[in-house]
């Protein structure tokens, strides 16, 4: 009688789990998410739907960020304003016009001509222009500081989309690993009913204990606690990747398309050498580098004066003969005092500039070699448990199973199987993830693509 009662309360407590896992759940977590997206008054339209399955072009995304992105946008603004600004380096300063009345009496605002002992004062009318005409070179050196200026703005271009399309493939390959989880979770959890329902036979005959039915009831609810929390993981990714498209939130993503391991087109010992000609951040210290010598040479041209020409034209009242006049002047540096300290500031900036340029190699060279690490250390993950690790725990799992059904093993080890199994299918897109997020991240230290995909 109590076995009978007992087998009745485990068939209710399996059909309640299974009711729950199957439609309660799902349900709760919809309803949390539709109030939480209307309380932050986000439309409905647009949303992502957990169950669509096209396929998400990484491609298509990176094309997408750069045409959108605004900070490239930004910076590429940047970078036109500062090509604007060569021109404006060398050219003249503007003209000066001269208009003016001469008066000898001693009323400054008089400018009538007035009698004076039978005779009349005369009043000129004066008409002049002047330029200012920059030390011989000082215009091509300012050409050549705004020029150097503007290569910096352009390298920060450069570096901006290098980074954001690094950023967008990090954010891609993480979607695709919650992903992949979520359908692997799936397929445990599909798994574990198989494994309940074998327990619930195998007990119903009295082969086996009430506790095992309960494990599998166990290990069922948790792996779907685990798809929920993996489920709003992957929105969390999916908002990160509109952010870098300039998308509405909530809008249409997809699942990212499968793929196999890329390969790198060159080999590890050519990576560095090619970081230090291609990568924009270190280029970019290599102009900040010429437009400061550039600087200097300006900055001791302060210690020769400039000139300024004018010619005046005079007409003179009753008289018809007009005068005309030109001068030159030139400013005098006071004492060279402030040139000096130009100087001594331009040599500081070049020996700063000179100084970044050097913390730039070495950290170069250190990312550089520290991804290859990560990239070895990666791809040897991938190359185990895709050919042995995976394959091994599957058929110890089909083992465990014929075992716990034929009564040679116990449900416990059966568990390990699948525990074991489902550890190394994560571990294996885990590890496929870290090696394509390392070398996008190698893509931006060295400022070119390096992949090709595997025929």
């Amino acid at each position: 009688m109590i076995q009978i009662f007992a087998k009745c309360i485990t068939y209710i407590l399996v059909f309640i789990i299974s009711f729950i896992s199957t439609f309660c759940i799902p349900d709760v977590f919809a309803k949390q998410e539709n109030n939480s997206t209307h309380d932050m008054g986000v439309s409905n339209v647009g949303e992502v739907d957990d169950n669509d399955q096209s396929d998400l072009d990484l491609e298509y995304v990176i094309q997408e960020a750069i045409n959108s992105n605004p900070e490239i946008l930004a910076t590429g603004q940047r970078w036109e304003a500062a090509k604007k600004r060569i021109k404006i380096a060398t050219s003249l300063d503007d003209p000066t016009l001269k208009v003016g009345k001469m008066n000898a009496r001693g009323n400054p605002f008089n400018f009538g001509s007035e009698p004076v002992s039978g005779s009349r004062i005369m009043s000129p009318t004066t008409f002049g222009i002047a330029q200012k005409i920059p030390f011989p070179g000082k215009l091509k050196l300012r050409g050549k500081v705004a020029s150097e200026a503007a290569q910096m703005e352009k390298k920060v271009v450069e570096g901006k989309v290098q980074q954001i399309i690094a950023d967008v493939k990090l954010a891609y390959y993480e979607l695709f690993l919650i992903h992949k989880s979520i359908e692997i979770n799936e397929e445990n959890r599909n798994l574990l009913q198989n494994f309940t329902e074998i327990a619930e036979s195998m007990y119903s005959v009295g082969k086996v204990s009430q506790r095992d039915v309960l494990a599998a009831m166990v290990e069922l609810s948790k792996s779907v606690n685990e798809i929920t929390v993996l489920n709003q993981k992957k929105r969390s990714l999916e908002a990160r990747l509109n952010n870098l498209l300039n998308r509405k939130q909530g809008s249409h993503l997809g699942r990212p398309k499968d793929f196999k391991k890329h390969r790198i087109l060159f080999t590890y010992n050519e990576l560095e050498e090619i970081a230090l000609k291609s990568r924009p951040v270190f280029l970019k210290t290599k102009h900040a580098v010429r437009k400061n010598r550039f600087n200097l040479d300006l900055a001791k041209k302060d210690y020769f004066s400039d000139f300024t020409a004018m010619v005046e034209y005079r007409r003179i009242d009753a008289d018809p003969s007009d005068t005309w006049a030109s001068s030159l002047t030139i400013n005098i540096p006071w004492l060279w005092s402030k040139q000096r300290y130009k100087v001594k500031e331009a040599k500081d900036e070049l020996s700063a500039a000179i100084a970044d340029t050097e913390a730039v190699n070495n950290q170069t060279i250190f990312e550089v070699r520290d991804l290859v690490s990560r990239l070895i250390a990666a791809e040897s993950t991938v190359n185990l448990f895709k050919t042995s690790v995976i394959p091994q725990a599957s058929q110890a799992l089909d083992a465990a199973r014929v075992g716990y059904e034929t009564g040679t093993i116990d449900f416990l080890t059966l568990i390990d199987s699948q525990r074991t199994l489902l550890d190394s299918k994560l571990q294996y897109y885990k590890a496929l993830t870290e090696y394509e997020q390392n070398l996008a991240r190698m893509e931006r230290v060295v400022g070119i693509e390096l992949i090709k995909k595997e025929k």
